[in-house]
């Protein structure tokens, strides 16, 4: 039976592994998963702030200010 590898390095991978690629690979793609949520959530309240503010014109002030 052929010896399966890692889809992306070429690491070999045990006879009966489920993945296509390495455990260290599949780390890396979730890790760049959740990054690219964390900046898309950060975009989405940015953009949320911006329109609250535009709606109500600059006249909502935080609780320490007057």
């Amino acid at each position: 039976m052929e010896a399966k590898q890692c889809k992306k390095c070429g690491r070999p991978l045990p006879e009966n592994y489920k993945h296509k690629k390495c455990e260290n690979c599949r780390n890396q793609e979730a890790k760049a998963w959740k990054d690219s949520g964390k900046v898309a959530l950060g975009v989405a309240a940015l953009i949320g702030s911006a329109a609250i503010s535009i709606v109500t014109k600059g006249k909502i002030t935080p609780s320490g200010k007057k």
